[in-house]
């Protein structure tokens, strides 16, 4: 008898201790704000998500040393999209569905971030894209804004624009030829933005040839660059390994030509790789990491990781600062508001759609209502001078 119920006993506090411990951890959990983070962590394109990684879970661990934000502490939550779009996706629908993330930072690139757009519209919940800069990631076919989506760079009409500007007005240059992945919103959208101030200017189109993303083997598309009397060469690539097969199948072939690039070539991976061949090449960046502002923290990120910050990092602290300002705001005015809950993520994404001069990592942020786009973001014209980034001109919108 005293045994039977002795072993109720125990079933009982075991019991209550279980349902303390349920209570306890549904505490916590609804004290902490979960961000999702889409990344290309593995495969040719993890130089993209590594660092960024790096760098946003350095931040979110200097926020929680310090109480979080209004006590709220930050927990990351990262995927690796393996740089393919149904990756992203599925990394999406997960962080939103299963996971019930406040808010994501990703994808870097326009391809993934443009079907997610509609994901997140239809979850609600805010996605900041880093490096995605394809108009239509924020915005739908007839100009309409996605409600919850977000970017934190420039958008490719003021690269393609800023460009050939800068090629026809600075470099003199009157034929250019491009050679491009056709199978890129990015690539092509740059492309058309582009010939569009070009001509516009005076200059000329001579030359149109595409490729498929993965290609290898461009020295057809190289022997009609050259065949068509082009004194520049546009490779709007959105990954730094084709332009330095171009560069180093032209230079074999004995093509001497002004090249010209994009955000996309920038990874230091380029110069070891086609440095020399490249050495007078021009690009745009939306920011770099050879400014001065970002000398101490570069030093600092190298030294403690073994590896060095990208821009990519950068622009993934951008979209943390922003979540940081938009958390705060809205926990200003519900301090005990639910960040698994719809109405955290609708306030969420008020904050951030009228946020103002907000102090981020790169830069001041202004986000523009009816785009989701950041206001005034500069280009960096960028040049490739023995095996080094070279600062050469800012364009400001």
């Amino acid at each position: 008898m005293f045994s039977k119920v002795f072993k109720k006993g125990v079933w009982l506090v075991a019991l209550l201790a279980l349902g303390l411990s349920s209570l306890l951890s549904g505490c916590v959990s609804s004290k902490t704000i979960k961000i999702g983070f889409i990344a290309q962590m593995t495969g040719p394109d993890s130089y993209i998500g590594q660092a960024a990684k790096l760098a946003l879970e350095d931040r979110i661990a200097e926020i929680n040393e310090k109480g979080g934000i209004k006590g709220y502490k930050i927990e990351l939550i990262t995927y690796d999209s393996r740089s393919e779009v149904p990756d992203a996706v599925a990394a999406a629908k997960r962080l939103m569905d299963q996971d019930h993330v406040s808010a994501i930072i990703g994808p870097e690139w326009s391809g993934a971030a443009i079907p997610i757009a509609s994901i997140a519209d239809a979850s609600k919940t805010p996605v900041i894209a880093t490096t995605a800069s394809n108009i239509k990631v924020t915005v739908d076919d007839n100009g309409n804004v996605h409600p919850f989506m977000f970017r934190v760079c420039f958008i490719d009409p003021y690269q393609g624009f800023a460009i050939a500007d800068f090629a026809y007005k600075e470099l003199g240059k009157r034929k250019a030829a491009f050679i491009t992945d056709v199978s890129a919103a990015y690539s092509v959208g740059i492309q058309n933005y582009f010939e569009e101030h070009f001509t516009s200017l005076g200059g000329e189109v001579v030359a149109k040839e595409g490729y498929q993303a993965n290609d290898q083997e461009f020295r057809a598309q190289i022997s009609k660059v050259a065949e068509s009397g082009a004194d520049l060469l546009v490779v709007p690539t959105a990954t730094y390994r084709d332009i330095a097969l171009i560069a180093k199948q032209a230079d074999a072939l004995g093509l001497k030509i002004q090249y010209l690039g994009v955000d996309g070539w920038v990874a230091d991976e380029l110069l070891s790789m086609a440095g020399k061949e490249l050495d007078g090449a021009y690009l745009s960046s939306g920011v770099t990491t050879e400014s001065p502002e970002f000398k101490d923290y570069n030093a600092a990120f190298e030294k403690k990781h073994g590896m060095k910050a990208t821009v990519y990092a950068y622009y993934a602290l951008d979209a943390l600062y922003a979540i940081e300002y938009a958390a705060n705001s809205v926990l200003d005015q519900s301090p005990s508001a639910d960040p698994g809950s719809e109405a955290f993520r609708l306030s969420l994404k008020s904050a951030l759609e009228t946020m103002k001069d907000v102090p981020a990592f790169t830069s001041k942020l202004t986000i523009e209502p009816d785009t989701h786009n950041p206001h005034n973001k500069p280009v960096v014209i960028l040049q490739i001078k023995d095996g080094q980034w070279k600062i050469v001109k800012t364009y400001e919108p």
